[in-house]
């Protein structure tokens, strides 16, 4: 299901729930007829034609009507939690693409030597002589270090609205580096962020760790997600990882929300306890909305695309609408609060 040709009215009011809040047909075909959105291009099917939307197209569309409002400052997210296998990379794939789909200019920031996000959004090289190996992305460490100006660095998305930075092999040389520097913790916040005004929102996205990089992510923050897989190795790590993220913002004088965000929910007895047990002894952090295992969500990211581009009406799309829904709301809540 890949929208190769376009995206339908269906498939526009299924990615943006508009069938929630308005007469979602009529109200497009109304607001193309005023030219409030981009022309649909007409396809044959059959006797009747269809309109179909371009991806670009639909970055318009989302503007005006995604459930997912347009923040009123910089919001610098940064996803990590200390275990892998938690669909923290999977979960800032479509994070970022919903954003930016809602017309919100986004750059994720991979910060993970395994390149999980880049491996999401790059394509692949095929290679079968040696002549075929190209010289690798430059990256954080050439922008901060050698002189690369973010024109060589960031990189497109196929969505106009959707940027990054690559993991490329320097990052394990940047952390060493960031060791050196005064006010080691401060560089991303202090050298990185003023050269990054134009983005609406920044998503780092981590390895399963605790480094330098991740502490500069940190201390530039204004949020922090953590996916919490719903298995026995997550559950017994979480504690310990709050409390060291808790002891760091304290000890840096920082304070991001902080939101736990349950993934890879299964039917099974341990899951379902385990999911419950976050909801009752996280229940200031966690999103109350149980992401469930599907192998829809490789089928998705192999092809480099959000579970709302690729299937909007599964129960995926429906767990993950849910939770960045809440997880937005409370992002636009503490922005009007302080």
């Amino acid at each position: 299901m890949t929208k190769e040709n376009g995206f339908t009215v269906r498939d526009i009011e299924n990615i943006f729930q508009l069938k929630e809040k308005i007469n979602s047909r009529q109200t497009l075909l109304n607001m193309e007829e005023r030219k409030e959105i981009p022309q649909a291009k007409r396809v044959a099917r059959g006797k009747l034609e269809q309109r179909v939307w371009s991806l670009s197209d639909l970055v318009e569309i989302g503007s005006k009507l995604s459930y997912l409002e347009k923040p009123k400052r910089q919001e610098i997210l940064v996803v990590n939690i200390s275990k892998g296998g938690t669909s923290k990379s999977f979960t800032t794939l479509s994070l970022s693409r919903l954003l930016a789909l809602s017309g919100i200019k986004t750059l994720v920031i991979g910060l993970d030597i395994q390149k999980s996000f880049t491996k999401y959004v790059q394509q692949e090289q095929e290679i079968e002589d040696i002549s075929d190996i190209k010289s690798e992305d430059l990256g954080l460490y050439h922008l901060l270090f050698e002189g690369a100006t973010l024109e060589e660095v960031i990189k497109p998305s196929d969505i106009p609205t959707l940027h990054y930075i690559p993991e490329t092999n320097e990052l394990n040389l940047l952390n060493k580096r960031l060791n050196l520097e005064t006010r080691k913790e401060y560089l991303f916040k202090d050298k990185l962020l003023p050269k990054l005004k134009d983005y609406q929102v920044i998503i780092f996205d981590t390895a399963p760790s605790f480094s330098s990089l991740i502490e500069n992510a940190m201390v530039a923050s204004t949020v922090l997600i953590s996916p919490i897989s719903c298995d026995v190795g997550c559950y017994q790590v979480l504690q310990d990882y709050i409390t060291i993220t808790e002891e760091f913002f304290e000890t840096m004088r920082i304070a991001p929300e902080h939101y736990l965000m349950p993934t890879l929910l299964d039917k099974n007895k341990i899951s379902q306890q385990i999911y419950g047990a976050y909801l009752n002894q996280y229940s200031d952090k966690v999103i109350p909305i149980g992401v469930k295992r599907a192998v829809i969500a490789q089928e998705a990211s192999v092809l480099r695309k959000s579970i709302f581009e690729y299937d909007p009406t599964s129960s995926l799309a429906t767990d993950l609408a849910e939770s960045f829904k809440e997880i937005w709301k409370r992002i636009i809540k503490s922005e009007v609060n302080n």
